[in-house]
């Protein structure tokens, strides 16, 4: 009887040693072809529009300044003084804009739309003429929008498609405007609109 017990002990050790050394393979040793070791806490939201190699919170290009009564501060490429906004891409890559729309009507959001494969750089800015001559047959350099922007104040929005539809992107309602005067962010895609120096396709500087 003494012997059978102790055989049974030894059998049961031998089970809690070959566990353990099942368990910690497990824990130290190499992945197994097939082996899924995702994190479901690590999961990125795919309703998130943010690259998560860019660190950016929000939209990858937002307006960042505009003119509404551009008298003699840029002139078009026909050589018109005209109103005018300027995107910025917060990101390290390149952002294409196919499929996204500018408007200044809440009721009309995709008023006017990107040229298909019209892309703004890492880090850079795009112009946007708000001139009404989408349809000269003379505009054919330069981003010309259909509508223009109101001296006295109105609304401007950045409009992006998904699964969803048409979703509103970024936008900014500014107040009655002086002419020749910027109204951009500063800094430069985060901060809040204020009256700024000048700068199409250039960092906003303070006035």
């Amino acid at each position: 009887m003494l012997k059978f017990q102790i055989c049974l002990v030894a059998i049961l050790m031998s089970c809690i040693t070959f566990v353990s050394c099942e368990r910690a393979q497990q824990m130290a040793g190499p992945m197994m072809p097939g082996e899924d070791t995702t994190d479901p806490t690590d999961m990125t939201d795919p309703t998130d529009m943010t690259d998560p190699t860019d660190m950016v919170t929000g939209p990858s290009v937002v307006i960042n300044e505009l003119m509404a009564d551009n008298d003699n501060i840029i002139a078009d490429p026909q050589g018109d003084y005209d109103d005018w906004l300027e995107l910025y891409n917060r990101t390290d890559t390149a952002v294409l804009l196919t499929g996204m729309y500018l408007s200044d009507k809440e009721d009309n959001l995709t008023k006017w739309e990107f040229p298909e494969n019209t892309e703004i750089p890492a880090n850079g800015y795009l112009i946007v003429w708000l001139d009404e001559d989408h349809d000269d047959e003379n505009a054919t350099e330069g981003l010309h929008a259909n509508f223009k922007l109101s001296k006295g104040g109105e609304t401007v929005i950045l409009v992006g498609t998904d699964a969803h539809g048409n979703r509103v992107l970024d936008s900014i309602t500014f107040g009655e405007q002086e002419t020749d005067v910027a109204y951009g962010r500063l800094p430069d895609g985060t901060g809040d609109f204020q009256v700024v120096q000048a700068t199409p396709g250039a960092q906003n500087m303070a006035q």
